[in-house]
């Protein structure tokens, strides 16, 4: 993934499509596909959780998850002693949450060894030190909530380069992600980074410490955020690859049958709850350069035919008792406009 942030308008754009080009294709194709869920944030004993990598991976595989990183504090947990069944149908990848001063946190995705806290002077410094010790192992970082202590904003992330993915929710009850009105939310962070040509994909997270005693809103339980990827295949290669090229989807509770990005438009088909005695409804909110919206659609599935105009387009799924669903970006060129 090569950085295009602060590029020249046109040179960003032909970057962008060019890397967001396999993402796109896999889109399209979705018979050679599957979808998986996951969880990318999740902390047992081995830092400040509560509970083994045993216990907690046997939590996400009995609730339907299909892959798993355990990523806790400054420490990695080898995957090979606890994923030792091939056939259940279930991933643990290689993963820490790189701790450093300053509450700067990134999660490293798919590593192989520790990664130790590291140095810089600036919140910027850090980041992009995690980013880059991420990258030399052939991860995806991930940085963690910037509104967590209040600390990260935009201009800390705008210098950054080869940045991977940005948490914008969490079931953590301490992580701000909401914003304050002067502070801006994370999802409006994220769209600041987009408009100003950052290639940045946005997740959604459990950042679980608490399994055991009740479950409550007040604690870091599981279940509550995930990301699903669309892959070929359940293995940490295909997996990763998925997270850096963006081909998945952030939610809160909603889940999408399919997303089918073209040239010409951006396509998301909802996947209907199981009938209750009072069904939710959904609406599709169709977002552009500097977090516009371009459209509301209640259609299902629901279309944005693109004018040339908008920079990006991406979509944010909300359902009628406050869950969500969020896709991936996608780069318009100016010659689609009609």
């Amino acid at each position: 993934m090569q950085p295009f942030r602060l590029a020249p308008l046109a040179l960003a754009l032909a970057l962008a499509l060019a890397a967001l080009a396999q993402s796109v294709t896999a889109q399209r194709d979705a018979s050679a596909v599957r979808w998986y869920r996951g969880n990318l944030h999740t902390h047992t004993i081995n830092s400040d959780g509560d509970s083994s990598p045993y216990d907690v991976m046997g939590w996400y595989k009995r609730h339907g998850y299909q892959f798993l990183v355990l990523t806790d504090h400054n420490t990695f947990t080898d995957p090979a002693p606890y994923d030792t069944n091939p056939n259940d149908n279930f991933l643990l990848v290689g993963g820490e949450e790189i701790t450093n001063a300053r509450t700067v946190h990134v999660n490293a995705l798919g590593i192989s060894r520790v990664i130790p806290a590291q140095s810089g002077g600036t919140a910027t410094e850090l980041l992009q030190a995690s980013i880059d010790a991420v990258r030399a192992q052939n991860g995806v970082p991930l940085i963690n909530h910037p509104n967590y202590g209040w600390a990260l904003t935009v201009k800390d992330m705008l210098p950054l380069q080869r940045t991977g993915l940005l948490e914008i929710a969490s079931g953590h009850p301490l992580v701000n992600h909401a914003g304050d009105g002067a502070v801006p939310s994370t999802e409006q962070m994220w769209d600041q980074l987009l408009s100003a040509g950052m290639r940045i994909f946005a997740v959604a997270v459990d950042d679980v410490h608490n399994f055991r005693e009740e479950f409550t809103r007040d604690r870091a339980n599981p279940g509550r955020a995930w990301v699903v990827a669309r892959a070929t295949a359940l293995t940490r290669e295909h997996i990763v690859a998925s997270l850096n090229e963006g081909n998945f989807y952030a939610s809160t509770g909603v889940a999408l049958k399919d997303i089918r990005a073209t040239t010409d438009s951006l396509t998301v088909d909802v996947e209907p709850p199981a009938a209750s005695g009072s069904p939710s409804r959904f609406r599709v909110v169709f977002i552009g350069r500097e977090g516009r919206v371009l459209s509301v659609a209640n259609d299902n599935p629901a279309r944005y035919a693109f004018t040339g105009t908008e920079l990006y387009v991406r979509a944010r799924i909300e359902d009628s008792n406050g869950l969500r669903a969020w896709t991936q970006p996608v780069l318009v060129p100016r010659s689609s406009n009609r």
